[in-house]
């Protein structure tokens, strides 16, 4: 976690990128593979390991592309390919270890680790159910309209339309949204749902994001990314067939 540290003070003293100066520095890119980038429609640039991330940026992902961003309260989001969120809201004061994380995820694999504020104040809105992330690590897959939440550790709770609510508190259990507002019963995520729904190349329930060859920044194991993005498989072949 010092590791982690150092890399976050570094990028908030770096200079920001001229289309992003005006804008607040909430973090930084903790890991890359291939083609990632960052920025408001129209001066989006490529991220780099250790580069600063900025509140209402969209960081977007290239095919067979991921991304690891860590904010500056450890809060961290692990992006598979071909996928987007945008940076709404962050605010945070370390004296109080309070503060706001508001993003939303709109296409592909993400992985959403809350870091050290008080786990009522996370929220990912996305096209189909508002979430809210209780001293949690959640996956979330968007696939032609409809969305998988699984759960891998801690507490999810999902605000759908009219303000109706459901929840998981069993890590490897999963929700399907669908685009009509429904929600399925929870159901076990097995090893059969990741193949058929192509996502071999993203760490869903159970993965450790840095098993992966060639994702900079993420194979050595003193990096801060193994350290927090580490899910301990203790629990992946109970949910698996």
């Amino acid at each position: 976690m010092l590791a982690l540290g150092a890399l976050l003070a570094a990028v908030m003293m770096a200079s920001p990128d001229a289309s992003a100066q005006t804008a607040a520095r909430i973090g930084a890119a903790a890991a890359v593979r291939n083609e990632v980038t960052a920025g408001q429609t129209g001066s989006e640039r490529r991220l780099a390991v250790g580069n600063p991330v900025f509140q209402n940026e969209a960081v977007r992902t290239g095919a067979a592309s991921v991304a690891q961003l860590m904010f500056t309260d450890q809060t961290t989001l692990s992006l598979g390919p071909r996928s987007e969120v945008r940076l709404d809201r962050y605010v945070y004061d370390p004296s109080r270890s309070a503060g706001d994380v508001a993003v939303s995820f709109t296409t592909g694999a993400l992985r959403f680790i809350t870091g050290s504020q008080d786990p009522h104040n996370y929220q990912v809105h996305t096209p189909v159910a508002t979430i809210g992330v209780r001293g949690t690590i959640v996956d979330l897959l968007m696939l032609d309209g409809r969305m998988f939440g699984i759960l891998d550790e801690g507490r999810v709770i999902f605000t759908l339309a009219g303000g109706h609510e459901v929840s998981l508190d069993r890590p490897g259990t999963a929700f399907e949204f669908f685009s009509d507002g429904s929600v399925s019963a929870p159901f076990t995520w097995r090893g059969r749902y990741e193949a058929s729904l192509g996502t071999a190349t993203f760490p869903l329930f159970g993965n450790p994001f840095a098993d992966f060859p060639g994702l900079d920044g993420a194979n050595n194991a003193d990096d801060p990314t193994n350290a927090t993005d580490e899910l301990e498989a203790r629990l992946l072949n109970q949910f698996r067939d």
